[in-house]
């Protein structure tokens, strides 16, 4: 017969409770995680600690897929910012519901950035968020745990220009260094980058976006407007660089955001009034229903709300304009404007870059 002093006994008493701990005592497990489906951001991270079958079960791969699954998530603002006279990053979230903003953790940096250099994209289905800023600073935020972590670093050190998701949810991002424009592949299972094709001729940021596993590359027009910008266009299913079309490039005069799969700009001159790009007649057409309103004031950082119709503007003192697209007639759009005004804690903060999660 085997016996057990009461220390060795209270100690497998324990660890067995834990195991077997049920997520909500009297119900079924399948039930209270439906209801910890319901917790709103930034509540799942914070509620960890209540118990570890909660912890479990607020971290599993499929929480934030199945929550997406039953629309219970919510489209949530991260907007990246920093002090003109330090210079710090920070990153803060807005509920564009309720109005209120959540600090996240301090970003680990390797080593400081301007915040021009700070480039961001995100994996909506995961709730990810991936940061390069130069060198060792490859970074990715996930928001079920509310905490950053060190990715692998770029194979080939460079000036950071765009990241965004491929479609089957790894990473690209397009770096230049020493005058060529370098795209590198990042997988999230085996957390490393692989180089991919290279484009001979390098081009300077003015603005950048991801669509479909195509990362859009455009300098922008330039004082004295002799020569018409360049683009470069990396296509990540077929591994090859092209030149972006002519139209495109040429048209192409303000940040860019994603809305149902169309890229518009909220132009930097005039108004400051919205465009869609048409890729089937390779032009730009206007958006009625007038520009960013002026309460919201320059310098911005532009995001599109995915797949939900409307546009992020962030500008001074993080004061954001929501802009939402809806057709107004046969081949025309129109986009009608709410303001939220920034805390005053945020009076002197500038945003470098913003992004959307639904969680």
């Amino acid at each position: 017969m085997i016996t057990t002093s009461p220390c060795t006994s209270n100690r497998y008493d324990a660890l067995n409770s834990d195991r077997y701990e049920p997520v909500i005592p009297g119900l079924p497990d399948h039930i209270a995680e439906h209801c910890l489906l319901h917790l709103p951001f930034p509540f799942p991270s914070l509620l960890r600690s209540v118990s570890p079958s909660w912890n479990k079960a607020l971290l599993s791969p499929s929480f934030l897929l199945t929550k997406s699954k039953l629309s219970l998530s919510i489209p949530r603002l991260f907007v990246f910012s920093f002090h003109p006279q330090t210079l710090q990053i920070q990153c803060q979230s807005l509920d564009p519901v309720s109005h209120q903003w959540f600090l996240l953790p301090q970003i680990p940096l390797s080593t400081p950035i301007h915040p021009c250099y700070l480039v961001c994209g995100t994996v909506a289905s995961r709730g990810e968020m991936f940061l390069l800023g130069g060198g060792d600073n490859c970074l990715v935020y996930r928001a079920i745990s509310n905490t950053w972590s060190v990715m692998g670093s770029i194979t080939v050190p460079g000036v950071p220009l765009a990241v965004g998701e491929v479609s089957d949810g790894r990473i690209v991002a397009v770096n230049e260094s020493s005058g060529k424009l370098s795209a590198e592949i990042f997988d999230p299972i085996t957390d490393r980058w692989d180089r991919a094709a290279v484009m001979l001729q390098g081009i300077e940021r003015y603005d950048a976006a991801t669509i479909n596993g195509r990362v859009y590359l455009t300098e922008g027009w330039a004082w004295p407007f002799d020569n018409p910008p360049r683009g470069a266009v990396y296509d990540a299913a077929h591994d090859t660089w092209q030149e972006m079309p002519k139209g495109m490039r040429e048209g192409w005069t303000g940040s860019s955001a994603i809305i149902n799969g169309t890229l518009y700009i909220v132009t930097e001159y005039g108004d400051n009034n919205l465009k869609l790009y048409d890729e089937t007649r390779d032009e730009w057409r206007p958006v009625r229903g007038g520009g960013v309103p002026k309460a919201v004031r320059r310098p911005y950082a532009v995001v599109g709300g995915g797949d939900e119709g409307k546009l992020y503007v962030i500008g001074k003192g993080l004061d954001v304009a929501i802009g939402r697209v809806k057709k107004a007639e046969v081949g025309e759009e129109k986009v009608e404007w709410d303001v939220i005004k920034g805390p005053q804690a945020f009076t002197e903060l500038l945003p470098c870059n913003a992004q959307v999660l639904r969680l």
